[in-house]
């Protein structure tokens, strides 16, 4: 069995305008084209869909039953055409991913201006390491997500990545506990304090424990606990150094009570990237607008942002 789409399209024009000439003109085609379509229609199916001794023109008993399955068969093609049409309005579920920073950062806030502007739809989301957001990306259990990676970064060829901007680390200390000293520290001269950090998985903790390897130090984990509020309290009550967002020292309850640390030889700062699958799909727009929503999070816009809207 043969089945054209236009064949199916012509044949529910013709009942619906319940005239072929009427069909033709609202699908842009001769009259002649229109019945060429209908009788290949009939053709591949084995049965006739028209009572041509009719006026005005009327499907047969068969071909009633047909026009209802034809008119669900056009809407499933549209829905189709939509799905992959990147300019197409998002609509279904979107299945995004962020790290651990960035579910710190005034998360509910930023979800709030995600759900504002497609409310259509249904929003699942999931906070992982990067790493694992790449893996979940790179299998189709998610459609995009925050990651944080390196600027050279070489992201599999199934991926899409846009760079949104530098995510700034730092060190932090006891306010007060590092004896003063003019201009930045040595990592070597300050790593035996024992460092407060997010369990293993973690790409910071990965960086600075490679750092250390490289000037012949090990990585002595004081306090090894997920979340970076819980991890400031603990730097801030004298448990060790920590590495943290700047934008959470920032507005943290303990950031009078810590302190940046200046250090020479080691920059946890990272880049933040937006990855998505190659062919989005109809979740363009709104994954676009995810990667909006988590900038205007971490550059502390978002009340700025929900009282223009």
């Amino acid at each position: 069995m043969n089945l054209k789409i236009e064949d199916i399209a012509s044949f529910v024009a013709t009942v619906r305008h319940a005239s072929l000439s009427r069909a033709a003109e609202a699908l842009g085609l001769t009259q002649p084209a229109v019945t060429r379509r209908i009788q290949s229609l009939e053709e591949a199916l084995g049965v006739q869909l028209l009572d041509r001794e009719t006026k005005p023109l009327k499907p047969t008993v068969m071909g009633w039953r047909a026009y209802e399955q034809c008119q669900s068969l056009l809407a499933e093609v549209d829905s189709l055409r939509s799905l992959v049409e990147t300019d197409a309005v998002p609509e279904g579920s979107i299945r995004l991913g962020v790290t651990q920073a960035i579910a710190e950062l005034g998360m509910t806030a930023l979800l709030d201006l995600f759900r504002r502007d497609f409310p259509a739809l249904r929003l699942h989301i999931c906070t992982r390491w990067s790493a694992e957001l790449l893996g979940l990306l790179e299998r189709g259990e998610i459609d995009a997500a925050t990651v944080m990676f390196p600027p050279d970064q070489n992201f599999p060829p199934t991926v899409a990545a846009q760079r949104l901007l530098p995510f700034e680390m730092a060190v932090v200390a006891a306010a007060g506990s590092l004896p003063k000293k003019r201009g930045a520290r040595q990592l070597r001269d300050i790593a035996d304090r024992g460092w407060v950090l997010n369990p293993d998985g973690c790409g910071f903790r990965a960086r600075l424990q490679r750092r250390l390897a490289d000037l012949g130090l090990p990585l002595d984990v004081a306090f090894d606990a997920f979340g970076a509020e819980l991890q400031l309290k603990v730097v801030a009550e004298g448990g060790g150094l920590g590495l943290a967002p700047r934008a959470l020292v920032a507005v943290s309850q303990y950031r009078d009570k810590v302190e940046v640390v200046d250090v020479a030889d080691f920059n946890p700062s990272i880049d933040l990237w937006l990855v998505r699958s190659l062919v989005p799909g109809n979740l363009a727009r709104a994954i676009e607008g995810f990667g909006q929503s988590v900038v205007a999070a971490i550059e502390g816009n978002l009340g700025t942002v929900a009282q223009a809207a």
